[in-house]
């Protein structure tokens, strides 16, 4: 399998399938691509109701991986959709990746659970994981180890959070940021989208609307990189919305 045809797989095929709503959560996400295409990221629910959002950025020092990464992706998804542990779907990429020395993947798991009130992040080798909440009020969560398959038997551990209402997520690949992991970057590019303030609407958005939303914050010397992914996640509390994602989460 060519390498574009993994990037090819981060692209919804049908925009109008964003935004995806299920209870009081929403979700929108986009990839603008670059000339090393890279990215790949899915919004599901998993098999316990809860929704899931995994966005992948991958490296190699050879052209030859995109079948794997694919594979690995792939058998990623699956164990995520089974609500399978964090620390079991990350340990067994890590197995996986154990065969290709050269390959490292960025890699960002974000798990709510609207019934518990809680979300489930592993960052490993990513930018911060922003949460902005009412009031202007702005989290950022780092990665906790580096990308997987950079250091065999690094740890990557995850966070358990409280999910405030009110608030929006936002998770990127570095390409939004001009390579950058600095929290700064990501605070710098909240305050560009007004997270706190227009996040809920973002998360809302269509796959057209959001991409021209982060396009516009691109420098322009963006296209020199790799590709720039940017999911959305709202927790609206006054939302009333029919489920649009579980017809699609197989």
């Amino acid at each position: 399998m060519p390498l574009r045809t993994v990037a090819a797989a981060h692209k919804n095929p049908n925009p109008r399938n964003f935004p995806r709503l299920v209870g009081l959560l929403s979700a929108s996400a986009e990839t603008i691509e670059g000339p090393r295409p890279c990215d790949w990221f899915d919004v599901f629910v998993d098999r316990q109701g809860e929704l899931v959002v995994l966005l992948v950025d991958a490296q190699s020092g050879t052209d030859s991986w995109g079948g794997f990464v694919t594979t690995a992706i792939q058998e990623t998804r699956a164990a995520l959709l089974e609500a399978e542990a964090l620390h079991t779907v990350v340990n067994a990429l890590e197995l996986q990746l154990a065969a290709q020395p050269s390959l490292e993947v960025g890699l960002l798991i974000l798990r709510f659970s609207e019934r518990d009130a809680k979300v489930e992040l592993l960052n490993a080798g990513m930018p911060p994981v922003a949460n902005a909440g009412p009031g202007a009020r702005l989290e950022l969560y780092p990665a906790r180890s580096g990308p997987v398959g950079r250091r065999v038997g690094e740890v990557h551990p995850y966070e358990l959070l409280p999910l405030t209402w009110g608030g929006s997520w936002l998770a990127l690949s570095d390409g939004m940021l001009d390579g950058s992991l600095e929290s700064d970057a990501v605070a710098t590019l909240c305050a560009k989208l007004d997270l706190s303030a227009r996040g809920l609407a973002l998360s809302q958005s269509s796959s057209e609307e959001l991409y021209d939303a982060l396009q516009s914050q691109l420098s322009s010397t963006r296209f020199l990189r790799d590709d720039a992914t940017g999911v959305l996640i709202g927790a609206d509390p006054g939302a009333r919305f029919k489920s649009g994602i579980e017809s699609a989460s197989g």
